[in-house]
């Protein structure tokens, strides 16, 4: 009599759990999952989810090669934004190292001599601009478009505001 007791009392603890493991009771809302769906935006644009929020995004930034326009590909950034009521909104969001972002890119062609400006949405407390080599390295560091090299280089232009950091990358065909 003593074991069916011990048996019983052991038993139905782990058969309620069990039964209301299955029965599909959670305690999270389900509307949650409908938030969380990951979505493409553009370069420019803030995800707005369904609880009104946005998730920000970094100023965008535009080359200006003479008159020609280039838009650099979003790399890795941190960002943050303060909503005023006390919750702060922040992303972190990782990438390929620029020369993998802009390996299919079409190169625009320019000499040593061309005028390249950079121009951001937001102008950034202090930027640099990198040159990446064959070799998946940065080998020049400056604070503007060095065109000194020839052939393709890939340039990695990394900004610095109060809500965060972000990288661009662009290539450029020097004649």
């Amino acid at each position: 009599m003593i074991n069916f007791r011990f048996i019983f009392f052991a038993l139905t603890p782990i058969c309620l759990l069990s039964i209301m493991g299955c029965s599909g009771i959670n305690g999270t809302n389900e509307k949650a999952d409908n938030d969380s769906e990951a979505k493409e935006v553009s370069n420019n644009e803030k995800l707005e989810v369904s609880s009104g929020d946005t998730i920000p995004k970094p100023p965008s930034l535009t080359v200006y090669v003479e008159e020609e326009t280039i838009r650099p590909s979003l790399g890795t950034y941190s960002w943050s934004v303060d909503n005023g009521d006390g919750i702060v909104n922040g992303i972190e969001s990782d990438s390929f190292a620029p020369p993998e972002l802009v390996k299919d890119s079409n190169p625009m062609q320019v000499t040593s001599n061309t005028n390249v400006e950079l121009d951001f949405e937001e102008q950034p407390e202090s930027y640099t601009v990198r040159i990446w080599g064959d070799d998946n390295n940065v080998v020049n560091t400056s604070d503007e478009v060095v065109l000194s090299d020839k052939g393709k280089i890939v340039y990695e232009v990394l900004a610095h505001w109060e809500q965060g950091t972000a990288s661009y990358a662009f290539s450029l065909d020097v004649e």
